[in-house]
């Protein structure tokens, strides 16, 4: 490609995500400078600070300066560290084992068996961290995971996308709408004094369509990519199939035999176990970040062991794996640095307030797939489900009494809007992370991904408007 075509094509490119993070920051800087700072009066209860209903008031404003979005982007790392290292350690693990050949070769002796059923392989996946993560129990396993989605997706002929798809979308499903969810779920409804894990039923159904909604979503981007190529989120001029889809070995050796040694088999049998043991107890023990990645980085040691390498080839390797998850791990922390500058500046709640305000003037029906739309955009700047849920519920459930809105579905619009937001924010650092990985910019995933998305939330709004004309109540 020459210079100037090169230049013609920057002149309407996205911004890099570090760049588009950074414009967001600067953004939220200059909004302390233009909202009215304000606060809502709280109350701790438990473990859980409380906003107090109706007692917003404006405060001395603290407005933020450029030197304060260096610290904040600073402290973003500090705060986001232990997600960080844990990206390190597991990309550093599964690198370890792909030294070896083990993944690449046993996904590939996968993918020719099940030649033809690949939807079926995506289903089996999909459905299972859907349905586990309905209950939040993987809770920040799916970036760990991610490496080894890239593997699977490359070895059924996908680019590293569908890998982002078939893992994160396949947690998300069920997080979003996840009916048995305590801390989100639990945290809203016990706000709203309703009954834990009530009102199951349209839950229940919402949350299995909505699975199966993405799946047919990740389904038809596969399928589109193997009819078309040049329709992959990784394509970009000039390159050929090779370079962003399949496993290069595999495409130009098809006809040859794939066969794993001993030393493969007893590294992948070690590693699967080890990962499904970091389920298991991420899920018993409630393990954060800390202890996964502490697992992970065990794994690699071992792993290297098995592998028979020396103590420098594990280090050399080790580090090797951990470079490919700099990109990725480092957006978590800028992620988190634009609700930091927001909260600093306290104009979190002002917003928080203003986008409460229409909800007073709906009807009932009207009003609660307001309430959809208006927890989607307050999403937006706290990802944080438990936390929006601390801020929100207070305000929304008197808001909910005035109008006639049963808490039930208070509760309900505060799901989907939490839940269905969380592919769409840079600000969700998981996801971005995720997206690193895969080696796909937010601004191209985002124009991909908001058609689906959208369908997902007018839909929400929809049913949680049926719900309300209904009455329902749910216990």
């Amino acid at each position: 490609m020459s210079e100037n075509l090169k230049r013609k094509k920057g002149i309407g490119e996205f911004p890099d995500v570090y760049a588009l993070l950074f414009i967001l920051c600067i953004a939220a800087m200059v909004l302390t400078w233009v909202i009215p700072a304000g606060a809502f009066d709280r109350v701790k209860e438990g473990n859980l600070n409380k906003v107090v209903a109706d007692s917003f008031r404006f405060i001395e404003p603290a407005r933020q300066t450029p030197w304060d979005v260096l610290q904040c982007i600073f402290q973003g790392f500090l705060n986001s560290s232990r997600i960080i290292f844990m990206i390190f350690f597991c990309g550093a693990a599964v690198s370890m084992v792909e030294e070896t050949k083990s993944l690449s070769t046993i996904f590939g002796i996968i993918a020719r068996r099940l030649r033809g059923k690949e939807m079926i392989a995506i289903a089996l996946i999909m459905y299972a961290l859907a349905l586990g993560n309905t209950a939040g129990a993987f809770g920040n396993i799916g970036v760990a995971l991610m490496p080894i989605g890239l593997v699977m997706a490359h070895a059924i002929g996908g680019d590293d996308f569908l890998g982002f798809l078939i893992i994160y979308f396949g947690l998300m499903s069920g997080f979003s709408i996840g009916f048995a969810n305590p801390g989100i779920l639990g945290v809203a409804q016990t706000f709203a004094e309703v009954p834990i894990f009530s009102g199951m039923p349209p839950r229940l159904i919402a949350c299995l369509a909505n699975i199966t909604f993405l799946y047919f979503v990740t389904l038809s981007y596969y399928r589109t990519i193997k009819r078309d190529p040049t329709k992959s989120l990784k394509y970009e001029y000039g390159l050929s199939t090779d370079q962003f889809m399949g496993n290069k070995e595999t495409n130009e050796n098809s006809a040859a035999p794939l066969t794993l040694t001993k030393r493969q088999i007893i590294i992948i049998l070690f590693f699967f176990a080890a990962v499904i043991s970091c389920v298991a107890l991420t899920i018993t023990l409630k393990w954060a970040p800390l202890q996964i990645g502490s697992w992970f980085l065990g794994i690699a040691v071992a792993v290297g062991i098995i592998s028979g390498f020396s103590m420098n080839d594990i280090a050399a390797k080790f580090i090797k794996g951990c470079k490919p998850m700099v990109y990725a791990s480092f957006v978590t922390g800028i992620a988190t640095a634009i609700s930091l500058i927001l909260s600093q500046g306290r104009v979190m709640d002002t917003i928080v307030y203003a986008l409460s305000l229409p909800l007073n003037k709906a009807g009932a029906v009207i009003g609660a797939g307001l309430m959809v739309a208006v927890n989607a955009l307050i999403n937006i700047m706290i990802p944080s489900g438990s936390g929006q849920a601390a801020v929100v519920m207070p305000i929304m459930v008197p808001i909910a009494d005035i109008v006639g809105i049963t808490r039930q579905v208070a509760v309900q619009a505060f799901q989907f809007g939490d839940g269905l937001t969380n592919l769409a924010t840079p600000i969700n650092g998981p996801m971005m992370g995720c997206l690193a990985i895969a080696g796909v910019g937010f601004p191209r995933y985002i124009k991909w991904a908001i058609k689906y998305i959208l369908i997902e939330l007018v839909v929400a709004i929809v049913i949680t408007m049926l719900l309300q004309a209904v009455g329902y109540r749910g216990y």
